[in-house]
């Protein structure tokens, strides 16, 4: 992929990529730090931190600080994950200098104001509770819970309530000092505005910061457990997760089992899993296949909700069509046909130059470089049905398969 990287004086990086034929402006500091790296007292700190970033800074109160791009009809927004946490705005491109003045402020400036603080721990705790309230969500959470035993990965994002009340605006403080390096932070801007300004513009915001360099430090999961585990809930139907140890995001296998997954149960509607559930046995709304893969570890998902006198019939379904792959080849013209709709699919979701930012600020922290689209084209076009079978073998063995399932609670 064509883009510009300039270093700044304090190590901060920039990533930049020039658009046509639009006047948004999208840019986004890419932080090396997620829950992941939380300790057990910090567990949901990180999503806090995120929540605070616009309850005000050293110049700014909160008002101001959203104002500051809505009065010019842009948008401002963050989010965590596991290992990273984004801060991210739009805005027409006449207002780019305006964007990244407030994207510094709020990311290295934020004060993290105690009056605010403690509105925003009430507003994290509704958060739990609705995703308390949602199976497809928290189903995901505890298995990943249990996938990643004793390890951080395993913690929840949110944290709970009891971990949320009891943060004070020096705990956030201190993790934004243990956590923010200047060598670990991305900015990305994505514009249809020459390089030459936007590296201006950043550095004349971002040279003058007293950011430290430093390494993320972190512990590389152990293998996961294999278990089977079922849970009596509130919820009216089943709901069912299977899953296994993956691949990580620089594995040579990995871009095969992007392939497999999207075949078995991709966003398509003519997904194999798809077409025996759902059209064939109507044991599903839907089903769904995803990969999950970070810079050490990765696991692979099956997920669907169904009714609980359907529970065995399906769970047999999903477990003869993965067996089904292990065994035989996939023909070379529904390969072929597998490849296209795969590829179609990464074309599209690339169209967005929203989504070009997140591709890029996620690669160059994660691996240090970034596949063009073409690049990852020719490795989905390589990739034989010898190949998908080793995968399906390695990846989908009975022997590897971990289950957690959802049941209505007992009377």
């Amino acid at each position: 992929m064509e883009y510009k990287l300039h270093t700044f004086s304090n190590g901060l990086r920039l990533a930049f990529k020039q658009t046509e034929n639009t006047q948004i402006a999208h840019s986004g500091f890419f932080i090396n730090a997620g829950s992941r790296d939380e300790l057990p007292s910090q567990v949901g700190l990180a999503h806090l931190l995120e929540h605070m970033l616009f309850k005000g800074t050293k110049k700014r109160n909160t008002n101001q600080v959203l104002n500051r791009l809505e009065v010019v009809g842009g948008d401002l927004n963050a989010f965590t994950t596991k290992d990273k946490t984004v801060v991210h705005a739009s805005v027409v491109k006449d207002h780019f200098d305006r964007c990244i003045e407030l994207l510094v402020d709020v990311t290295f400036n934020s004060s993290f104001p105690e009056k605010p603080l403690e509105k925003e721990k009430k507003v994290v705790c509704e958060e739990i509770d609705m995703y308390l309230d949602a199976p497809e969500e928290r189903i995901f959470d505890e298995f990943q819970e249990m996938f990643y035993a004793s390890h951080p990965l395993g913690n929840n994002i949110l944290g709970s309530k009891e971990t949320v009340t009891g943060f004070n605006s020096d705990n956030i403080s201190e993790f934004v000092h243990q956590r923010y390096f200047s060598n670990e932070i991305v900015l990305v801007v994505v514009a249809p505005i020459k390089a030459e300004k936007v590296i201006r513009v950043c550095q004349k915001h971002i040279d003058g910061l007293d950011i430290k360099s430093g390494t993320v430090q972190r512990r590389k999961p152990e293998a996961s457990p294999i278990f089977d585990v079922v849970k009596h809930n509130g919820f009216s139907q089943a709901h069912v997760l299977i899953g296994s140890e993956a691949y990580p995001l620089d594995h040579e296998n990995r871009p095969a089992l992007m392939l497999l997954a999207n075949i078995l149960g991709g966003p398509g509607l003519n997904s194999i899993l798809n077409l025996k559930l759902r059209e064939k046995h109507a044991y599903t709304y839907g089903v769904d296949c995803s990969l999950q893969s970070l810079t050490d570890s990765g696991f692979l998902t099956i997920y669907y909700g169904t009714d609980q006198r359907n529970l065995n019939r399906s769970r047999k379904a999903v477990l003869r069509e993965l067996e089904s792959i292990r065994k035989h080849l996939i023909k070379p013209n529904l390969l072929k046909n597998y490849k296209t709709q795969f590829r179609g699919q990464l074309i599209m979701a690339e169209e967005s130059n929203s989504s070009l930012m997140f591709v890029i600020g996620r690669s160059l922290l994660d691996l240090g470089y970034v596949d063009s689209l073409q690049e990852v084209l020719n490795k989905i076009d390589s990739i034989t049905s010898e190949q998908l079978q080793e995968v399906a073998n390695d990846v989908l063995a009975p022997s590897k398969l971990s289950y957690l399932t959802y049941l209505p609670k007992q009377v």
